[in-house]
């Protein structure tokens, strides 16, 4: 299991929901605004229920790709997956805070809506990290998600980075080759093949490509991870049908490694 890559990912997850849980609550005060009802109790429960929403789902996301990924629910995955609950609440609770003193309501009722978001949000917290901890998902157990187990497998096969470049690292071909590396991989990304991907299929396979991208963009990268990393994006590029990608992964990565 790759410890930073489920780190950033989770990083990201927290980032994700914010963004979302935002745009959701810009949502609400459009609509209300239009209706005339925007300095109104309703547009604090809305808020409540557009945030309570938005977490639970992130979190119990974050869950199952941590499950998928590591095909373990030991503890210390359990502290870290809590501590990424926490990070999401104060991301959620620092968006619905700046658009409830935009409504133009006085008094007490904006803060003690507040608290009770938070309060939920805890309550969320805490059940889900239980439900975790003894593996279950709701009222199911957990179970591994395919695509993340794509990754999983390759980071753990110790000889699946030998299908791209045979031989030693080229320093003159990486400085050749470096820049369409990262066209393909930024047109890849900009496809309608990867868009018309699941959420967490587009996840799975970004955070595989950021990776390649931030070695690649070096000027003098670590050849093995440049290897790992750019067998990783072939493999589960063509495993989630997009086979340009994975073709023009290997013909690059292919330049690079003499041989």
């Amino acid at each position: 299991m790759n410890a930073e890559y489920l780190d950033r990912s989770l990083s990201h997850r927290v980032g994700a929901v914010r963004t979302d849980c935002a745009n959701a609550l810009d949502r609400v005060m459009r609509q209300n605004a239009a209706a005339g009802r925007l300095a109104s109790g309703a547009s604090l429960k809305m808020f409540r229920d557009e945030t309570l929403s938005a977490f639970q789902r992130a979190y119990i996301d974050a869950q199952q790709f941590t499950f998928s990924l590591t095909e373990s629910n030991e503890e210390g995955l359990v502290t870290k997956l809590s501590g990424c609950a926490s990070e999401m609440i104060d991301a959620l609770m620092s968006e619905v805070t700046e658009r409830s003193g935009r409504l133009g309501i006085q008094g007490e009722v904006v803060p003690n809506q507040l608290e009770a978001i938070r309060h939920g949000l805890e309550d969320i917290r805490a059940r889900l990290t239980d439900d975790f901890r003894f593996g279950m998902k709701g009222s199911e157990r957990l179970k591994k998600d395919p695509v993340v187990s794509i990754v999983s497998n390759q980071t753990n096969s110790p000889g699946a980075v030998q299908q791209i470049g045979v031989g030693d690292f080229s320093q003159k071909a990486f400085v050749q080759n470096h820049q369409p590396l990262i066209d393909a991989i930024n047109k890849a990304l900009a496809s309608p093949e990867y868009q018309s991907l699941r959420p967490d299929q587009k996840d799975a396979l970004k955070d595989v490509a950021d990776t390649l991208l931030e070695e690649a963009k070096k000027e003098k990268p670590d050849p093995g991870k440049l290897k790992r990393w750019g067998h990783r994006l072939a493999d589960l590029g063509k495993d989630l049908g997009l086979h340009v990608l994975a073709t023009e992964i290997v013909h690059i990565m292919g330049g690079m490694f003499s041989g």
